[in-house]
């Protein structure tokens, strides 16, 4: 067998999955996938919807299994392509003695030899001429052409993993940086400036020296010589709230009852943060809640923060505290790293429940003890977590349909299918 033509009817949803099994025939662009112009006879690429142009004859054969696997893994089956069944030619009839007289055979005796029923015909003229032998020789069939639709047990079960490399709107690009907000980086980063500072006018001073002797070699006039810029003075009222050392209370107290889990505490513009080692997450927050001079009783939110440059730890997991009686607010912040477990906070703030899953689902974050840790806003075979920084921002594939954008129709009428037999009243929206 071997497949001559190869096109993309319309409907694409450009999932990458025809490019993944069979790079050297298609090539999936933004909007489309193609037929390279390299498999071509007429060497151009696109859909080759209207040209049908045929494959090179090298490839008709080596890539047969490729594009049939490509067509069987297609989503939305727009991948055709021409199948050329070529039965093979039998022996020749050896020599026939001449002083045989012919005998014509029936054509009842054609039939049932092994003959394809296209050639019945043909055959029984044939061996009407052809002398007496042992066996009846077959006549081949001519090439069949047929245009073949992919086989139902060539699709791969469960859902399609997608090449996400060789994807083009897929392509991600991670952070080099570790935007932290902390005491500790705002004083990092405060000193690395001062150093680039100094360095800068070093450099200028060396330069000087260098213009100088060279001048005093030439017997011409020295340069004037560098001066240090002063610092420049803020001439508007807008102000960069930085980060500063803790003096609240509250997070004194904390820092206090503690004794030593807490790995930074301090205050920007009048909220207050609170970072703890992991093992004293728990005690932390009952601290905030049972002592009687925090009392912080309500849990208004957590979330997460991925940070895949960071050294040291991966994910940021936030406790935004609210004091109802004493209208404070407070910031708990826990770094966490990649596979390790946190200690679920259900068991101070029942609200911590979905707020858990909600991470679990978008980071990948577990916590430990926690009632029902499964996911809340993806199905539960998603693949992924979709806030985390090597997520592309169009997604990984599962959400690619789009019925908006379907010119074609091809989606919604599956779909309409589809919930159809669900016994589903699924209706075509019409304008009024």
């Amino acid at each position: 067998m071997a497949i001559t033509k190869v096109w993309i009817e319309e409907g694409c949803i450009v999932c990458n999955a025809c490019e993944a099994e069979c790079p050297d025939v298609f090539h999936v662009t933004e909007d489309s996938c193609h037929i390279k112009g390299d498999a071509r006879v007429d060497g151009h690429e696109n859909e080759n919807r209207d040209e049908k142009a045929a494959l090179k004859a090298d490839l008709q054969t080596s890539l047969e299994d490729s594009i049939i696997a490509a067509a069987a893994g297609c989503p939305v089956d727009v991948i055709k392509y021409d199948l050329v069944t070529n039965t093979e030619a039998s022996a020749p009839v050896a020599a026939i003695e001449p002083a045989v007289e012919p005998v014509a055979v029936a054509p009842a005796a054609v039939v049932a030899a092994p003959v394809p029923p296209i050639v019945v015909e043909a055959a029984t003229e044939a061996v009407a001429q052809v002398t007496a032998v042992p066996v009846i020789p077959v006549i081949p069939a001519p090439p069949a052409v047929v245009i073949a639709e992919p086989a139902p047990t060539a699709v791969a079960a469960g859902p399609y993993v997608f090449d996400y490399k060789t994807a083009p709107n897929r392509q991600v690009v991670m952070p080099k940086t570790v935007p932290l907000p902390s005491l500790n980086t705002y004083q990092e980063e405060q000193k690395a400036a001062v150093a680039a500072d100094e360095a800068k006018w070093a450099k200028q001073q060396a330069d000087f020296e260098t213009a100088k002797a060279k001048a005093e070699a030439e017997g011409k006039d020295a340069p004037k010589p560098p001066v240090k810029p002063a610092p420049k003075k803020n001439e508007t009222d807008m102000e960069f709230p930085v980060p500063t050392e803790a003096t609240d209370p509250d997070l004194l107290r904390l820092m206090e009852l503690l004794d030593g889990k807490v790995s930074q505490a301090f205050e920007q513009s009048g909220e207050l943060t609170l970072q703890v080692h992991p093992d004293g997450l728990i005690e932390a927050l009952m601290f905030c809640k049972g002592d009687a001079s925090l009392r912080y009783e309500m849990l208004a939110d957590q979330t997460a923060t991925h940070y895949p440059a960071a050294n040291g730890f991966a994910f940021s997991v936030v406790y935004q505290l609210t004091s109802i009686t004493r209208r404070k607010r407070l910031r708990i912040r826990v770094l966490v790293k990649e596979g390790q477990e946190l200690e679920s906070a259900v068991q101070i703030y029942p609200s911590a429940n979905w707020m858990e899953r909600e991470i679990f689902d978008m980071f990948g974050i577990r916590f430990s003890g926690h009632p029902d840790l499964t996911r809340i806003l993806c199905p539960d075979d998603w693949e992924g977590f979709p806030l985390r920084k090597e997520y592309p921002t169009l997604g990984w594939g599962q959400r690619d349909i789009d019925f908006r954008e379907d010119r074609s129709g091809v989606l919604m009428r599956m779909a309409m299918e589809k919930a159809g037999n669900m016994g589903i009243n699924l209706k075509v929206p019409k304008a009024d």
